[in-house]
This record gives C-alpha cells, structure tokens and sequence, in this order.
C-alpha cells in the first residue's frame, strides 16, 4: 500500500482507525467535558451543604437558658432509584438529616432527636435535594432536567471612566472621573471617584431607601471607621489629594466646638449609657449634679469644650472630681488631672469619629434598631452598626471571587511594572533587594510576589484605629504596603505614594486595608498608575454554578429556620414580647411573636421543650422544590442526540436572575472580545435576540474554584515548550506573551521560528522565542466541541459555521448511525463524555453480553453489572437504546467505551450518514436550497429514524365516586376501542390512529334525579350514558404509531410507588413511530448547508456515475458561492477519495492475508459480515489472479458490497482533520492521486449521466461523499389541515396552531392575490364562513350534512367591528339589503341566538366552542417558514 507520510494513523477503539492529518502533535488529555456539572454539584454536597446548615448555630436563647447547637449532618441514600423516578414521575433525591443537640445552661440537661418512627433514622429531617445523575442533570418529577451556569459580572474593583448607580424606578445616577467601583456580591455598590476638574476624592453609596445615591469625603468614611486626620496624612504621605480632602469635609475640632451646645456636652458626659447597670442611687446622684451644673452655669463648661463630650469611658473620674471640688471656682484641677489631659487628642478623635459615622449612618438609612442592645456591650451603636453593614459577611459579602479580584487589583506588584521607584525596596535584614531609581520589570515583579508573599520586604505596615473601633470585625486585617514611586518617569523630581494591599488575607468581606488601598488607586490615576477595566472583559465576569445558586436558595431557608428556631427560643425561656435577641454575630433578630400564657406546669413546660418542637423544615424543603421547578436557569435537557445534551450542559446564559435581558440592544455585551480565546466560543450562539447572550464553553476550557473561566497552554521557557500545563484566566493572559501552537519546534521542543506570533494584552504581534512565556496546546481549543466536529471550518463563514454548530444538534438518532469517514478527531471524546454511551468503571474481562446488560469481572474478582437502556424516550421524544459493543472474553479498561448510545457507532458520535452527493440542478427540483433525494434513502431506511410518545392519564377519585378503567364507556365506537384488552388498556403491539382510545376511562357525573322507570331501562339496558361520562385517553390529533409499551402505577404497588391520596392509578401508554425521510423534512450538511428535501426520486431516475453508481442526493451549486461554505467542497472530495481508497485497501488485505480482523478494525464492520467479505474479496483476487489492487476493477468490489449489503459508507476508510489543523490542499491532492482521481484534467470532478435519458450531462460535476444529518424539523410535526374546529370566544375566527386544531391564516397579502385572480366566490367563502360569520358557517354546516346548496350569505363579526369602529368616529353607517331595505347591524347575531335554541336544527358544537378563555390566537400555516428556523428559545 502506499504510504502517505503527511498523516497518522490512529487508533480509536479496536474497531476504529482514522488517519490523523494533524500537524500539531499533542498528548494533552483535556478535561471530563461534563466536569463543569458534575464537579460543581460534588463541591455543594461535601462542603457547601454543611457549610451554610451549620453556619447559623449555636442558637441561644435571649435569656441564655437554652442553647441548640448542630453536631452533624447525614446524607442518604435515596430511596428509588433513576429509572423508577422517570417512570413514577419521582424526584430522585437524597434526605438530609441534621444532628442538633439543645442544652439547657440552668440544669446541665441536654436534650436530642428521637428516632423518626418511619425512617428509622436519627437526627431532624431537614429535606431532600435532588441527587445529581452520572451524566450531570437532575430527575425532577420523572423529568430530566438541568442548570445552566449564568455568566455574570464578578465581585469586585472596578477602575472606570464612567458609571452609575441604579435607583428606585428605573432611574440611574450618572458618575464621570476617575471612578473605583466597590462591587460586591451581596451588600451596598460604592463608588469612590475624583470628579472632573477636581481632586477631592469622593464616595458615592445607594441609600437604603433606593431613591437617592449620597455623597460623601472619602476621609470622612475613613475617619468613622477610626482613623485619624494623622493617621491619614501619615498613611498617603500627605498626597494633595488627600489634604483637599481633609479640607472639604467637616469633621474636625473646630467644626465640632461650633456646633455643640453647652447643655449638650454637659449631658453627654453625664450619659446614663455607661452607668446603665450601677446602683440607682448613683445615677441619682449624677442627674443632681447635672441639673445642678446647668442651673448654675459652672465654670468647668469651658474646660469641657476643650475635651469634648463623648468620652463615656472618661465620666467616672469626671464623676469624682466634682464630688470633690463642688465649689472650685476653677476648672485648672481637670488639667492637672495628667490622665485625663493627655488623652485629650484621642478624645477628640473619638468623638469626631462617632459624630461622622452618625452622619453616614443617617445619611445611607442604615438600621440602627440595634443602638441600646450594643450600648449594652460596651460598643459606640453608630459606629458598630456602620462597621456591620460594611464588614459583616452576612450583610456585605465580596465572596472568594471578589478577594481574588481585589489582590488582582491593589497588590503592589501589580501596579509597580514600568514604574521608576523613589525608595530602596529592603528586606527583614537590611538587604536591598532593589535599589531606588529602578524602572521596575517582569523579572523585578516576580520577585516581588514572591518576597511579599514570604513577608519578607520591610513595607508592611499596620493602620492605627482609635480604640473605640475596635474589638469588632474591622480590626481582622489591617495591614497595608507602601512604595513612593516618581509622577514621572523621566523626570523624577516628584513622588507618589503608592498604597497597595498585604497579600495573604482571605476574608470575603471589605477591610479597612480595602479601602485605603483603593484610595491610593483612585489618585494614582492622575499620573498614570494603574489603568481602567473593559468591563466586558471575560477577567471581570465569573460562572454562577449549580453549588453557588443552591447554595445561595439554602442559606436563604436557613435564615428563615434560625428566625423560627430563636422564636421558640424566645419563648421556651419566658422571655417578653418583642424581645431583641443578639446573636454571637451581633446580629439582632426581631421577635414579633407574643408569648402565649400556659396553663402547663413547670415540669410539664419542662418535657414539651424538645429539639423537634423548636424547628420547623418546611421552608428548607419548599425553597429546594421552587428552585428546581421554577428556577429561570433550570432547564428541560436537550435530549435530541449526545451533542445537544453534552452542549446543553456546557451552555453558558447571560440571562436570569439579576442578568441581562433579551430585549436588550447593546452589542458590546452580545459580541465576540478578544479575552473569550479559548474560553467561549466565538461561533456557537443562536441567532435571533439570544445571540450572544448564550454561549458555549471552549472545548478545553474549565472554572476554577472562583467561577472564573481559565484556559490551558504550555510553559515555554528559553524558547523550549515544557510539557508543564498552565491554566489561565483571562486577567493572567494579559500578562504573558502566549504564542500559537503552530510554531516550528525541532525535536527537543525549543521554538525554531526567529520571530513568531503571539498575544499580548489583546493585540497579535511578532516576538522572539525568548520572549514568549506560553503557547497553546492545539488550535481546536479556541472553539466549542459542536464547532470542533466540523471539519473544515477555518474555510467557512462565520455566520455558515455558527449554523452548522447548531444544527448539529438538531440532528435526529438514525437507526443506523454510522460515524462521518471525514471527522475532526472529537467524535470519539464527545460520545464518551456525553453520559449516553456505556463506559466500563473498572479494568477487567466480559462475562455475560446481551441486549439487555454487560457483565465484566474486573480485577479484583468482582462481577460490574451495566444495565443497557433500551428504548427510553428522550426529553424530544427520540429514542434512547443503547447497544453492547464488546464481545465476551474481550479485555476492557477502565472508561473504555462498553456500549453505544444513541447515535453512535463503536463509540464514536454518529449524528447522519456518509451520501453521495453531486452539485447539479435537477428540473428545478433544487431551487432555494431544496435537496433531491434517491429513492434508495427511504427504502433501506437510510434516514429513518424512532420517535417515541408518552400519553399520560390518571384514575381519580372525586366528589361523586371513583373514577374506572374500563371497557364500556358510554357513546364510544366499537372501531375505536377495537385494540382495547378486557380491562380497557390497549394492546401493546397495537397500530393506533387519530381517535383511537388508549385507555378507557369513566367518570361520575353529579348526582342527578332519575325517574324510576328510567333506573330500571339502565339496569336492563346497561345504559351508563346517565349516570357517567366518557374521559378516555385517545390519540391525539395528527398523531398515529404502534404501541410499544404501558406502564401502570397503582398506589398500592408491592415497589411502594407513592401516588398522590386522590390518585387510584396512573397509566402510561407509549407510542412509536417509524419516520421515513419523505418531503418536507428538513436536512442540513456540517457547513450550515440546509434545505428542505423537495422530491423524491425512483433511483433509476438519478443521474449517475461512469460505473453506474447513481446519486444519493443532489444540492444546488448556486448555494455554495454566496454562503462562502467551501468547507463542504473540500469535505466532499475528500469523502470520495476515502472510499475509494477504502475499496483498494479492502483487496490489498486480502492480497497480503491479513485477516478479517484487519477489516474490523479498519471499517468497523461486524465479525459476521467481515468474515464473508473477506471471503468474497479472497475468491475474487484468486479468479483474477491479481497480485495488485489495480488489478481488479473496483465495479467489481461494488458488485461484491452490494450483494452483502454494504456501500461505500461501510467500507470508507475514516480521516481526521481537526479544525484550524487538518488536510491543507497539498493533503487533499494526494489523497485523490491515491485514489486514483484525475486531479490534473478533471480537477477531482465527474462526468454524471442522466437517468432518464442516459446522456451526459454538460460540463463536469463536483461528486463525493457528504455527512447529511436529518434535523428534527420534520413534516410530520409540521403539516396540519382542518375542516372545522374551535373558535375564538372573542373574534368568533379559528384559532391557530396544530396544537389546538387551528386553521390556516389567510391574511393580507393573501387576500390580495386571489384579487389579482379575480376568485371573488373563493375570497368570500375565505372571508366570511370559514373565518368569523357565526350564522353563515352554522347554515353551511346544515346545508352541507343535508345535502343542500352552500350560500355564504351572513355578515362576519370583523365587519360589525369595523362599523361600530366607524359610528364612534361620527360617521352614519347603515346597512341595507339589495332591495334598499335597512336593517339591524345586530340582526344577524339575534338570528343565530335563535338558530340556536332550535331543537330541530343541527348545530355543529364545535363551532361556538370556547377553547381559549384569554382569547389567546395562534396563527399558523400549513408550511411556515418560521417552523425551520434555527433560533434556540432561552
């Protein structure tokens, strides 16, 4: 054989070989394409779960006598498994039981959880959550569902040039300058800015209320947090902008001496607040000498000024001196009071302190319900309350993300590249790491972050808090790091301070380290230190995963349960009504709930107090079921082949819950950025509104634990490719110089190219190897895996390879899969990982196969049972069936594929089939994208493809009895129950159509009076109609099939199926069909190359090929050119050459006697069918006596194919060329001389023949093999007809849609053509009786059961509507007769009351049958172009 050297063979599975025409050789093992799900929901139940259960206890009582604290949390098995939820309409879930212990503190008496008498488990049951499957979705009520990840924007600091802050009614505060946006996960968004044209710097926060946005100094939030103007001037090295700062804003010794009144000070000394648990005498005494003091006018008032009046710590001592001294003229004794006037500076400071965090307090609306209980504690209320709203997690929450984001953000090193530093960088020992007037580099970075990290650089330093801040959560993390830096680096004459953040703190709440940080930022900006975010970039948004939104749903239950928990603490414990309770987190908890008066004895109250009487679990089990019933990001799994599935779960939304709308029309969030490369997919969205707001993963892209997307490539180090992975996020990237795969590298992997191209900082240029840091691993890692099974991409338009990327999920499982000869390599790692394929758990031996299980004997001598699921109908209605594909005594391994799915062929994805294909037109068949199809695709089911239907119907029990399953229904046709058994079911097996009962069933009517004599004809007679009435399931309009199965579920099932208490029994009958490809379905190719099947033809009436060969299918040529699709052609040439090739191979192996097992491997044929070929094939070359394949002719090989039932599909050899590193031109040119395809003359083309005639056609025609997918748009869900049905209650005109048995719009445009005709009777049938004239169509119903002449003589309700319409505009309108007689408008609408209350008219019920009370109208023709589009619905 010939010996191609621009490719490889490799080996897939044992039955799948594929030439590798990949350049770039990898051995990169990327990512389960399901860990996304699966990982996320693992994380939830082993950490996240316990986390927010446990994180609200202990619980204490306000009175301290009872404490409940949590001791454990158990997670159980579920109690069905997958299968007999689906089929129950079950959720398959876990109970979770939590282990709470309640102590009685006063009697040392500790009380738990009983033993549940119907679980037999310890510990109170919490709930259940639903149990993630293998494959990464949820069974939610027999449902397969799953959670789609919303990309939002991250927590964290943002640096923008503009913004705003949103307010109540849709109304927006616009901000410009240089802003700092403090975006937090959950809490109050800040901005601190400097506006233009001044440089005071400013914070700007939503009040509480949501009306207004306040401003205030950034000095001032500093100052109410504890840090003095000192302090201040001290940290920022007495920075302009921080002194205009100090000035602007109020709060200094002098303001606060000229606004506070002399009885004010004095009262504050003497506050209560401080004395509030000393004896009663004492505070007497103190309210004397208050009164005392201010009647009197003492001279201690101006010494007071001078040491302020909020010092409560200070009044004790104050208290003693004047006790002693009540007659002192002179305040000078305070002075020599050495204590106290020392601290005369901090107190001041305190008192400006609290009087600014008042003023912030009052200014955002912050909740100060709390004031007395903390002053209680010891700690100033404003300051406390302000320090909460800021810096408790549980109302101010930066979240993990928004740490990293802040570090990312404010740490020294990464603001000091390209920066010339005016003060020598140390370390502990002295030792100068890098001298002053260094322009800082990557390697100097480097550095830094690593001696930083190791806290070993000597510019830590601690920020000084006034005492009153303290012992609350603002002192955890205090520590910043300082660097004067030059304004201007060829200058050098003026400093900066540069304040950055202390690596190492992990707090996910804001610091006042945070803030300060942030404010050497905003005024850094002014000479260009630092830089401003694009808050489009994929470094500024994050993934919301299934653990983060469950997590978010649970911790809102728990809230609710420790609200309820401290109610009943509150209560057990005799505390009063509307008892304020604080928490160990300073938290306060209203308790509104009046105690109620006991008639219990003390030792009674004793025993009922228990851990089950305290908690109520309902809010916990009915937040989890609304999350996965009613969630925006809980979706239906798109079940249609393993793609969409796979694609499904891997599908990025930036909709939902606090996302953007669909309505909206800015295009920078919708389009493609330059930091999605290789983490979304800039081809696969949908088209229409959803565009760009819906993604797809890239194919080897992951979320770390952040919910940030990273991305892989290799270290390059010197120019050498390491073999060391590296994952990025999209921040990272901009740092680095990251090369293409495609460079040149020589066998030990160092970059040969002088110059290569690379990324930096979003722009491409050109780099030394040297320079470049990374480089990716392949080029397919750009795309989604949709789009990287398209081969050929890199030659298709954009917009053609987006559809091609979505139609491929379209596709519909044929019952004949068979795997594309052109792939990309990915079939193989998409069937694996999309959960439909079986894949063995363990190494080991096949035991037992059959259809309906596997058994291996893994190693360690035990026996893995995989159960096969056959014939399960999907979310789309297709069939699930999976097939063995080992053989017993096959030696497998671990997450070796076992079994195909769906759509599949020896583990590979098999979405269509492999066609013979010519460009040509055909008698106009073919205009606008329609597609000619041979005979031959219907008869040998070529696209026939399994469509099974649920029909579902319950047995109730109601208020006049029980409803029956049964045969004898009232005023039901023996032919539509004809395939009912005794019982009322039908019959499995049974071919059923429109009409046909399913299942009987009657039901009660009302109790009605009966005659006697009627009672007794019903007995004798058996007449049901009275006393019941008909509610069978029959098949719905439109549908028809053969009944494959029916289930039955009763509620006293031995399995314990539990039924709701007014369900006897649920019955469900499915139904398949078998659906050819006929006209009208829909088909597409992988390049976006669709069309709707026109015609089809007798397969000797297919033009055909020299050896006779006649066309599978034939596509217009006029529909490659303007869609600049040119993958298809390539694809189609190389198609071709493949299966010739395939048909040489096939007699080279049995020339060289290779063996049957060769062409299993090779083709992946089965054993059977090998062994005959192989037989045949032998037989041949022997009566040739060929020693060569050219010398056998290949119609031959044809002849022999055909009479075992094989085609080129089966004996193509397969190719892989992944996107953006496949077969160039040079590849597919010597391929086709392999093939032995006349390139040089015909340029690959053939010579076709007509075969009606036999002549050939004009000029050469493009011929080959293409992989054609039959979409799920397909006629038979599509074409609708009706003769009557339902009205609208409202317009009195059909409604629309299949579904509702609607009729066909005609509308304007419509009207106008058979005007053009002149079809005056047909536009008035059309207009008036089959549309909205309620007399007229009730006449031509009587006419037409009677046999009578049709006259469409009545007046539509569209025409009173337009007259009424025309009267309110002052016109007179009347309507005569052609004999000039007037007459009523509402003449005819009176004649059909009548007409109506007539016994001895036949009345069609139908007609004014109410089917939509909301007079919901949906129009639909018969073929509406809107059924095919492409758009995805969210």
């Amino acid at each position: 054989m010939q010996n191609n050297k621009n490719y490889t063979e490799k080996f897939i599975t044992d039955k799948v070989t594929r030439r590798d025409y990949s350049k770039i050789k990898s051995n990169f093992e990327g990512p389960n394409l399901l860990e996304i799900q699966v990982e996320s929901f693992k994380r939830f139940m082993e950490k996240d779960l316990k986390e927010v259960i446990s994180g609200i206890f202990p619980l204490k009582s306000p009175q301290g006598k009872y404490t409940l604290a949590f001791k454990g949390l158990k997670i159980k098995q579920p109690t069905k498994d997958e299968s007999a939820c689906r089929d129950e309409g079950k959720t398959f879930e876990t109970p979770i039981y939590i282990d709470l212990e309640l102590t009685d503190n006063y009697t040392g008496e500790v009380k738990r959880a009983q033993r549940n008498a119907k679980t037999g488990e310890d510990g109170i049951y919490l709930g259940a959550i639903p149990k993630m499957t293998e494959k990464g979705t949820f069974v939610i009520n027999g449902i397969e569902k799953f959670v789609i990840s919303q990309i939002v924007r991250s927590p964290g600091i943002y640096v923008l040039g503009k913004s705003s802050i949103k307010l109540n009614g849709s109304r927006k505060r616009l901000f410009e300058g240089k802003i700092c946006e403090i975006y937090p996960s959950k809490g109050t968004l800040m901005l601190g800015y400097i506006p233009k044209d001044r440089h005071n710097i400013q914070i700007v926060a939503r009040d509480s209320s949501g009306d207004n946005a306040q401003t205030f100094s950034i000095t001032t939030l500093l100052k109410a947090f504890g840090l003095t103007s000192a302090e201040i001037l001290k940290i920022f090295n007495n920075e302009k902008e921080i002194r205009e700062s100090l000035e602007v804003e109020k709060y200094s010794p002098e303001y606060i001496f000229e606004n506070s009144q002399e009885n004010e000070i004095i009262f504050k000394i003497y506050s209560d607040a401080h004395d509030i648990h000393e004896k009663a005498d004492r505070r007497e005494s103190n309210n004397k000498l208050r009164e005392e003091y201010i009647e009197q006018g003492s001279p201690l008032l101006s010494k007071l000024k001078e040491l302020i009046f909020d010092y409560v710590e200070k009044s004790d001592e104050i208290d003693a001196l004047l006790h002693e001294n009540k007659d002192v003229e002179d305040a000078n004794f305070i002075k020599n009071n050495k204590k106290l006037y020392d601290e005369r500076e901090e107190i001041i400071n305190c008192i400006i302190s609290e009087k600014a965090a008042k003023d912030i307090v009052e200014l955002l609306g912050i909740n100060i319900k709390n004031v007395e209980t903390l002053r209680h504690l010891g700690k100033a209320s404003y300051q406390l309350a302000l320090q909460q709203h800021f810096f408790n997690k549980r109302l101010y929450d930066i979240s993990s993300a928004g740490r990293y984001k802040f570090e990312k953000k404010l740490l020294l090193s990464e603001r000091l590249y390209q920066k010339v530093i005016a003060r020598d960088i140390i370390d502990k020992k002295n030792n100068i790491l890098i001298p002053k007037d260094t322009l800082i580099t990557k390697e100097h970075i480097e550095l830094i972050k690593k001696e930083s990290r190791d806290k070993n650089i000597k510019w830590t330093r601690k920020i000084n808090l006034l005492p009153i801040a303290l012992e609350t959560e603002i002192e955890q993390f205090l520590e910043y790091e300082s660097i004067a830096v030059y304004k201007d680096n060829d200058l050098r004459d003026e400093t900066t301070e540069i304040v950055g953040l202390a690596p190492g703190c992990k707090l996910q709440t804001l610091t006042v380290a945070d803030l300060v940080a942030t404010t050497s930022y905003i005024y850094n900006l002014n000479y260009e230190i630092g830089e401003f975010d694009d808050i489009d970039h994929l470094g500024n948004k994050r993934l919301k995963l299934i653990h983060e939104l469950l997590r978010a749903r649970i911790a809102t239950s728990m809230a609710r349960i420790e609200k309820f928990i401290n109610e009943k603490l509150a209560i057990s414990d005799g505390s009063s009504n509307n008892i304020t309770n604080v928490n160990d987190k300073g938290i306060d908890t209203e308790l509104d709930r009046e105690v109620e008066e006991s008639d219990m004895s003390d030792e009674e109250k004793k025993k009922a107090i228990s851990v089950k009487s305290i908690i109520n679990t309902k809010q916990f089990q009915s937040l989890v079921k609304d999350f996965f019933n009613s969630h925006q990001l809980i979706q239906f799994i798109d079940q249609q082949n393993p793609l969409a599935e796979l694609t499904n779960k891997r599908r990025i939304s930036a909709m939902g819950p606090g996302g953007i709308s669909r309505e909206d029309p800015n295009l920078d969030i919708r389009d493609v950025h330059h930091s999605h490369y290789s983490r979304i997919c800039p081809i696969e969205t949908p088209e229409g509104m959803n565009i760009g707001l819906i993604m797809s993963l890239a194919s080897l892209a992951k979320v770390d634990e952040n919910g940030f997307i990273v991305a892989p490539y290799y270290v390059v180090e010197d120019g050498v490719v390491k073999e060391e992975c590296k994952y990025l996020t999209a921040h990272e990237d901009d740092n680095y110089i990251i090369a293409e795969s495609s460079v040149q590298l020589d066998e030990n992997k160092r970059i040969l190219d002088e110059q290569v191209v690379a990324r930096y900082r979003g722009s491409t240029g050109l780099f030394s190897p040297h320079e470049v840091d990374f480089i990716d691993i392949v080029p397919k890692q750009v795309v989604s895996i949709a789009a990287s099974a398209i081969p050929f991409i890199e030659n298709d338009d954009g917009a053609r390879a987006l559809m091609g990327s979505n139609m491929q999920r379209q596709a519909t499982p044929l019952i004949k899969p068979y795997a594309p000869i052109v792939g990309t390599g990915t079939e193989f790692k998409i069937a694996h990982d999309s959960g439909m394929a079986v894949v063995a758990k363990n190494d080991g031996v096949v035991e037992f196969v059959d259809s309906q299980k596997i058994v291996i004997k893994n190693d360690n001598d035990k026996l893995d049972e995989y159960k096969l699921i056959k014939y399960r109908k999907s979310n789309q209605d297709t069939c699930n069936n999976q097939i063995p594909i080992v053989k017993i005594g096959q030696k497998v391994h671990k997450s070796e594929t076992i079994g195909d799915g769906p759509a599949m062929q020896n583990g590979e994805l098999a979405l269509g089939r492999n066609i013979l294909v010519g460009y040509t037109t055909w008698r106009g068949y073919n205009f606008e994208d329609a597609i000619i199809i041979s005979e031959r695709l219907v008869d040998q089911d070529v696209f026939t493809s399994i469509h099974i239907d649920e029909h579902t119907i319950q047995c109730m029990k109601t208020k006049n009895g029980d409803e029956e399953i049964t045969r004898d229904m009232p005023n039901v046709s023996d032919t539509a129950k004809r395939f009912l058994d005794n019982q009322g079911i039908v019959l499995v097996g049974a071919e059923v159509h429109e009409g046909d009962v399913l299942v009987g069933k009657t039901t009660p009517r009302g109790n009605v009076e009966t005659a006697p004599e009627d009672r007794l004809l019903q007995t004798i007679f058996g007449d049901k109609s009275k006393t019941v009435k008909d509610s069978s399931l029959k098949v719905k309009h439109g549908q028809e099939g053969i009944v494959a199965a029916v289930k039955r579920i009763k509620s006293t099932d031995e399995n314990g199926s539990e039924l709701p208490d007014d369900v006897i029994e649920i019955i469900k009958v499915y139904i398949v069909q078998k659906r050819k490809i006929q006209v009208g379905d829909k088909m597409a190719g992988r390049h976006g190359n669709k069309g709707i099947v026109s015609k089809v033809v007798p397969i000797q009436d297919m033009p055909f090929l020299k050896d006779g060969t006649p066309l599978d299918i034939m596509l217009n040529p006029l529909g490659v050119p303007s869609r600049m699709n040119i993958g298809q052609i390539l694809e189609l040439h190389l198609g071709y050459a493949a299966a010739e090739i395939g048909k040489k191979q096939l007699i080279q192996i049995a020339i060289d006697q290779l063996g049957y097992e060769k062409y299993i491997s090779l083709f992946g044929i089965n054993e059977i069918i090998a062994k005959k070929l192989y037989e045949k094939i032998t037989n041949l070359i022997k009566h040739k006596q060929a020693k060569q394949p050219k010398d056998i002719d290949l119609i031959d090989i044809t002849i022999v194919l055909k009479e075992l039932g094989l085609s080129y599909d089966d004996i193509g050899i397969k190719i892989s060329t992944p996107v953006f590193d496949g077969a160039n031109h040079d590849d597919i040119v010597d391929i086709m001389n392999e093939a032995n395809i006349d390139i040089e003359n015909n340029k690959g083309k053939q010579v076709l023949y007509d075969g009606r005639t036999g002549e050939a056609f004009d000029g050469l025609i493009s011929v080959g093999l293409t992989y054609m997918l039959k979409l799920d748009h397909m006629v038979d869900d599509k074409i609708h007809s009706r003769s009557v049905g339902p009205y609208s209650k409202i317009t009195q005109q059909p409604l629309g849609g299949k579904s509702q048995n609607g009729g066909q719009r005609f509308g304007e445009m419509e009207v106008w053509a058979l005007e053009a005709y002149g079809a005056a009777y047909n536009l008035l049938e059309i207009l008036t009786i089959k549309s909205d004239d309620v007399q007229g169509r009730n006449q031509a119903y009587n006419a037409i059961i009677k046999g009578h002449d049709v006259v469409a003589d009545g007046m539509p309700e569209s025409f009173k509507l337009l007259t009424k319409q025309m009267q309110g505009l002052g016109l007179c309108i009347t309507v005569e007769t052609k004999d000039d007689r007037m007459i009523d408008i509402n003449e005819y609408t009176l004649n059909q009351n009548r007409l109506n209350n007539d016994d001895d008219e036949v009345i069609f019920d139908e007609s004014i049958k109410e089917i939509n009370e909301n007079n919901q109208q949906v129009f639909n023709t018969d073929f509406n172009d809107n059924d095919y589009d492409d758009e995805e619905n969210f």
